[in-house]
């Protein structure tokens, strides 16, 4: 490929937020077909940098656990360094906040009077939770698991966590054994979380390879638990079906890490071709990017982007589709 061509390439990997997983990629082809040195350098010294800013999210994460089991609090986990451990090299998966589950109300307020009690600044968030700043990271209480806004499926959730509460995985970190979901809701509450940021602005390709590289890490413990049946009974089967052909077309797994039989008899290049227009979360899209540029993380034309999503989603998964607006603003209303 041409200079230009590669550093396009660089740039669609940094809006995706998977240049240290392409750069990897990069390794194995040979050094002739490799981007010219001057780009190559600076790949490899932004990957170092991500690198070391993942070491300094552990120690973070470490140090927020520490506290908590000073004060008798037990959080768990979600997604991030997490799912890090699912990839080859945990190092390479660029880190985003630290997402911290509460199993019930009193925990989550123990929490909140822990944080308020070291000075830090708490701000409610829709959906039932709440951000703040800790070192250099933002971190998010999270009085839900699963990011599942139909109310009528939610004791199916409750039902898994039920079902799962003795199947935890743990991640190591110095001396702290962290607690996370077990593999089921591992995959479960990842693959909500796409859709949820789907319905919204938009998600990147890190969350896709987030997926693929659960059911690949997972397989094992995931072949036996009857995953379309779940998907089915929480009403986003038709979704996950659009989301699987994406992981083995454009990603690269294998259909025999998937827990059931792929579905050929649908298209998601639509969904595909949204992701790359819409970088990570939403925040590359070329459309928004100039305006957003001086809204201070604000999104602009909001109601007429959440809209175009709905109409979208609303056919794969409607009672989400519905639900989704509706629960953020009770969420908001109801804090």
């Amino acid at each position: 490929m041409s200079s230009k061509e590669w550093e396009e390439i660089y740039k669609i990997s940094i809006n995706q937020t998977v240049e240290c997983i392409v750069f990897d990629g990069i390794q194995k082809l040979d050094p002739k077909d490799q981007p010219p040195k001057v780009l190559l350098l600076n790949w490899a010294v932004r990957v170092e940098k991500q690198g070391q800013r993942n070491e300094i999210m552990n120690e973070s994460i470490s140090e927020l656990f520490s506290l908590f089991k000073e004060k008798g609090v037990s959080p768990i986990l979600l997604k991030g360094q997490g799912l890090a451990k699912c990839y080859p090299n945990p190092l390479h998966r660029v880190c985003g906040d630290i997402d911290l589950y509460f199993e019930d109300k009193k925990s989550y307020d123990d929490a909140f009077k822990i944080i308020n009690d070291k000075g830090l600044e708490i701000n409610s968030m829709p959906g039932f939770s709440s951000e703040y700043i800790f070192g250099k990271f933002e971190v998010e209480h999270h009085q839900k698991m699963f990011d599942i806004h139909n109310p009528f499926v939610q004791h199916v959730l409750k039902k898994i966590r039920k079902e799962e509460v003795d199947n935890a995985n743990y991640l190591m970190i110095k001396d702290n054994s962290i607690k996370m979901p077990s593999a089921l809701e591992t995959i479960v509450q990842a693959n909500c979380h796409i859709l949820k940021h789907l319905l919204s602005f938009g998600i990147g390709i890190r969350q896709l390879c987030d997926s693929a590289r659960i059911y690949f890490y997972y397989h094992s413990e995931l072949k036996d638990k009857d995953l379309s049946s779940i998907y089915s009974k929480l009403g986003i089967d038709k979704w996950i079906n659009l989301l699987h052909q994406l992981l083995v077309k454009y990603l690269g797994l294998e259909e025999n890490r998937l827990p059931y039989s792929l579905n050929n008899n649908v298209d998601a290049d639509w969904m595909m071709e949204d992701i790359l227009i819409a970088g990570n979360f939403g925040f590359h899209n070329e459309k928004f990017k100039s305006i957003e540029s001086n809204l201070n993380g604000d999104r602009a034309n909001k109601k007429s982007r959440i809209w175009d999503s709905f109409m979208k989603y609303v056919k794969v998964t409607p009672s989400e589709a519905i639900w989704f607006p509706i629960m953020q603003y009770y969420s908001r209303v109801n804090k």
